[in-house]
């Protein structure tokens, strides 16, 4: 049978972006209509609760757990490739670093995902409608939490989703128009980016990450 749109709360149609037709959602009625929410997008982001705050404060929970099951087996391998010869000398320092470091790992990752969730929601509850610039703040003040990280870990965060956001910047230009996609295009980017890491490392090593010296080091002497 097709979905009863007319079950939902009366705003939720007039809340809803201008030029989408509501029934597109009709595959996801079930999950949407669990709970009377005001507006579709936050139906979608935490359909159990009708509280915005209680469903940030959920995923918040949840997003814990996950970061947990992520960093603690990431950092113990990190510690043994990098400080493996200082372990036994000084347990006790590498161990509180271990610790400190994956509890505030932990705290950025779930604190980002929770603060992407959850500013949307009161944007929508200020602005009464999905509005562009909401988004744009969104990834601003979400961004803002990697501050909660260590210095030299948001250079390697930084590192990490550089090539993301390029990727993501391609993508909107052959969208928009801008130019024309290259087949295999991901290749020649990566023998670019390895060619200026190999020119760094070989000229100026001071000026890239220890990590990627060490790890360069030892593909050298293979």
């Amino acid at each position: 049978m097709p979905a009863d749109f007319t079950a939902l709360p009366p705003s939720f149609e007039s809340n809803f972006p201008a030029g989408v037709d509501l029934k597109r959602f009709e595959p996801y009625f079930d999950y949407i209509s669990q709970a009377p929410h005001k507006y579709l997008m936050c139906s979608l982001q935490h359909p159990k609760h009708t509280s915005c705050e209680l469903g940030a404060a959920e995923f918040f929970g949840q997003e814990w757990v996950r970061a947990m099951q992520l960093y603690i087996p990431l950092n113990a391998i990190m510690t043994l490739v990098f400080k493996g010869n200082t372990i036994l000398k000084n347990p006790g320092k590498n161990l509180y670093h271990y610790l400190t470091g994956t509890v505030r790992s932990c705290l950025f990752l779930s604190s980002y995902c929770a603060m992407a969730w959850y500013s949307i929601c009161c944007f929508r509850r200020i602005n009464k409608k999905d509005s562009m610039w909401m988004y744009w703040v969104n990834g601003m003040l979400s961004g803002a939490t990697v501050l909660l990280e260590a210095p030299g870990r948001r250079l390697e965060l930084g590192l990490y989703c550089l090539p993301r956001a390029l990727e993501s910047f391609w993508k909107c230009g052959v969208k928009w128009g801008w130019w024309r996609d290259i087949h295999n295009g991901e290749g020649i980017y990566f023998c670019l980016m390895t060619g200026v890491l190999m020119t760094l490392y070989q000229k100026d090593p001071a000026s890239i990450h220890e990590g990627c010296v060490d790890v360069f080091d030892r593909v050298a002497k293979c």
